[in-house]
């Protein structure tokens, strides 16, 4: 055995080692990736790393908690299920199961709870991506904001840039204004005055005033109105 393959070994022993010890495991990759539980099994053939009871799971700033977790450091892809928290900066997300792929991608599903500084998201799947707070909601989502609150079949957010975009029964709720809106596909930018754009069977009803139209465009302004244009 050459000197590089037993520098290899040792490490890989004091890893297992590690392992036996602690409950504890870190695995290689371009980012530290360390997965903790009450136990916690290694496999070198599948590269598959899996641990159960209390699991913390720490990969590319992500810190993730559950029940069962499993990582693959062939793939880097891990797996968090059981009861989920996982934070990442100003993310914080609750679900049944959270799916990381990648460094910026992470998928969480059932019962899904989402916030990121003053917006949220909730829905049965979340498709979510770090780098540039994007969410996707395909099956019925929520998206809350200062403005109001934002529905639909199709929900998708770009929650840096403030801007939703709801396809298939799309609603707006703004308890605030007294104001309510729908139609067949909303989109809201709320760097713009809170405008928001609702095409197809718009409608708009504020303080007993109703609109309709096949495209409506709203304006949430602070002073507390919603005014609208067809």
């Amino acid at each position: 055995m050459n000197k590089k393959n037993k520098m290899k070994c040792a490490v890989l022993i004091a890893a297992l080692c590690a392992v036996l010890a602690t409950g504890t495991l870190y695995a290689a990759g371009n980012e530290a990736t360390e997965l903790n539980g009450d136990s916690v099994e290694y496999s070198m053939k599948t590269g598959v790393i899996t641990a159960t009871g209390n699991v913390v799971m720490k990969k590319d700033n992500l810190i993730a908690t559950g029940a069962y977790a499993t990582y693959n450091t062939k793939t880097e892809q891990g797996l968090v299920t059981g009861g989920v928290t996982a934070d990442k900066e100003n993310l914080h997300m609750t679900a049944d199961r959270v799916r990381t792929e990648g460094k910026n991608h992470m998928v969480a599903t059932g019962n899904v709870y989402g916030t990121k500084e003053d917006k949220t998201f909730t829905g049965p799947e979340a498709d979510y991506s770090t780098d540039t707070d994007y969410v996707l909601i395909n099956a019925g989502g929520t998206i809350t904001s200062k403005d109001g609150v934002f529905t639909a079949d199709h929900m998708e957010g770009w929650l840096k840039d403030d801007n939703f975009k709801g396809t298939g029964n799309a609603h707006i709720l703004s308890p605030s204004k007294n104001m309510e809106a729908g139609g067949d596909q909303a989109e809201y930018f709320g760097q713009e005055n809170g405008k928001a754009i609702l095409t197809g069977n718009a409608w708009a009803i504020q303080d007993n005033n109703t609109l309709k139209s096949s495209r409506l465009t709203i304006y949430l302004a602070d002073d507390g109105s919603a005014k609208a244009t067809q």
